[in-house]
């Protein structure tokens, strides 16, 4: 079956983001692929020292955990804007365009109350002013802390923005549900 959306005005605009928007999307992708690349060369580095006759540095297993962790805070909102993250989408079967819009709003305030939350707490670990110290490395804490921090205010930020613009559920349903324009017969 062809897309007829094209060119006769049927379906969705396509969503268009400001410039500071895609200007952030992009500055999170490229955190999301250095800390990805450095995580890949300290895991290899990792597997090299098992190999050679040298004493293994203990900071490289450190870090790459920290990395993780960094990882999955510096994307979170990248991927809530961009509708990717991981979601149940029974509900982008409801028939009422309205219960999908109205479902979407909900669950992103929802995520943006508790992202708002925990950018709360994070904020409290990183202001803190806690004496402590990473193991192998000597990094603060309140250093360590300071990615999550920023990962999830641009989340709640992301989910609150999600909320109050036009976003997926607008969309169609997808092919298998949509009739056939020659025989007005559900396609199977």
């Amino acid at each position: 079956m062809s897309d007829t959306s094209e060119g006769t005005g049927e379906g969705p605009p396509p969503r268009s983001r400001p410039a500071a928007v895609r200007w952030l999307e992009t500055a999170e992708l490229a955190v999301g692929v250095a800390l990805l690349a450095l995580i890949l060369v300290l895991m290899l580095t990792q597997a090299l020292q098992r190999h050679l006759p040298v004493t293994g540095w203990v900071w490289t297993g450190e870090l790459a955990r920290l990395g993780l962790v960094w990882l999955a805070f510096s994307l979170a909102g990248y991927l809530l804007g961009r509708d990717e993250h991981i979601a149940l989408k029974l509900v982008d079967f409801a028939p009422s365009a309205w219960v999908r819009r109205g479902v979407w709003v909900v669950a992103n305030l929802v995520v943006a109350a508790v992202c708002a939350a925990f950018t709360a707490e994070a904020a409290e670990l990183v202001f803190g002013g806690s004496p402590m110290t990473t193991p192998a490395l000597g990094i603060p804490m309140s250093f360590v802390y300071a990615i999550p921090l920023v990962g999830l205010a641009l989340a709640a930020l992301r989910a609150a923005a999600n909320a109050f613009l036009p976003g997926p559920p607008a969309e169609p349903l997808p092919a298998d549900t949509d009739t056939d324009a020659d025989t007005g017969e559900a396609d199977r």
